[in-house]
């Protein structure tokens, strides 16, 4: 999985895209990777009742989300354009 990651992410770089859409989709690429781990990781540890960890999970997820948010107010600020619909 990781590989195919990485893989992925790279070739965003080797397109004819403008900079902007390849830091966008770069950003969106990465960004969405880590939001669906902390989503797994938040079932696994629901399912196994672990209060402390379940917490530190969803801050994480949380912050990232927020992040996201900030970035795509900062390329529509940019762009003219939404960087995507979170």
């Amino acid at each position: 999985m990781e590989c195919v990651f990485v893989d992925n992410f790279l070739t965003i770089f080797e397109t004819d895209l403008s900079e902007a859409e390849k830091i966008r989709r770069s950003f969106d690429h990465v960004t969405n990777f880590y939001i669906q781990h902390s989503e797994q990781e938040i079932e696994m540890l629901r399912a196994i009742r672990d209060k402390e960890n379940l917490i530190k999970e969803q801050i994480k997820m949380e912050t990232m989300k927020h992040v996201r948010s900030i970035f795509n107010d900062c390329f529509r600020r940019s762009t003219g354009k939404k960087a995507w619909n979170d």
